[in-house]
């Protein structure tokens, strides 16, 4: 069996925390995007898309580092473990891929909001990502700290 570094240990506790203050993030994030509507061009309640934005850079400016520190000083000491550990944790880096794709597309797509042709269909399209954005990355985190409970 692997034996881990006692960096390795303080490298588990401050994914872990980055962990909390991403779910936290992500609960701001639920709520500015649920403020955020549009009943048709004669009416629209912007006044979280500001909060939405900085929800979305913040994500953007922390997330990959996020995952490049995790992959680097927790993922792959954790392959050494096990077979089983190993297959988790190619999973885990392709969903980061993913949920790196997934937020550049939501950053794109509120950048273009302010010249968008239709309003509505602008902030249907930003909310339906946000929430898939949010749902993905939630449930990517809830995984690797039930997965890797004895670890984090």
């Amino acid at each position: 069996m692997a034996t881990f570094s006692p960096a390795f240990l303080v490298s588990t506790k401050t994914i872990h925390g980055e962990h909390t203050h991403l779910l936290s993030d992500l609960n701001r994030l639920t709520a500015a995007l649920n403020r955020l509507d549009c009943y048709s061009e004669a009416f629209a309640d912007l006044s979280s898309v500001d909060e939405v934005r900085t929800l979305i850079k913040r994500l953007c400016d922390s997330l990959p580092e996020h995952f490049d520190r995790e992959e680097e000083t927790v993922l792959q000491p954790v392959t050494e473990v096990s077979p089983e550990l190993r297959e988790l944790v190619g999973d885990l880096k392709k969903e980061h891929e993913d949920l790196r794709a997934g937020l550049a597309t939501l950053s794109l797509a509120l950048a273009e909001l302010d010249s968008a042709d239709d309003l509505y269909d602008a902030i249907w399209y930003i909310k339906e990502l946000g929430t898939d954005f949010i749902h993905k990355l939630g449930r990517h985190v809830a995984v690797e700290e039930h997965e890797l409970a004895g670890f984090l």
